[in-house]
């Protein structure tokens, strides 16, 4: 259950949390801390917005180069493979 920590800090399964930390938290852990102090979390919707995965943006692709530093072609050899670009 993802909850957003109200209480100056708390003791929890995941750690000391403080004030404004968002955690997802055991539904049977809430209950119990809520018991004990009612004031200590509040409850957050279930919504994308508070999902935290990112997307990767792509890799740029960049010149190959050979060992002394220029710039690599294209082996006209292999019509799959662009070996000039990494």
């Amino acid at each position: 259950m993802k909850v957003k920590v109200t209480a100056r800090s708390i003791s929890t399964s995941l750690g000391i949390l403080r004030t404004e930390d968002v955690v997802d938290l055991p539904q049977d852990e809430v209950n119990k801390i809520m018991k004990m102090n009612p004031a200590a979390f509040e409850k957050m919707p279930e919504s994308p917005v508070f999902k935290t995965t990112k997307k990767k943006a792509p890799a740029k692709k960049k010149r190959a180069r050979n060992k002394d530093g220029t710039l690599r072609a294209d082996d006209l050899g292999t019509s799959d493979i662009n070996e000039a670009w990494q």
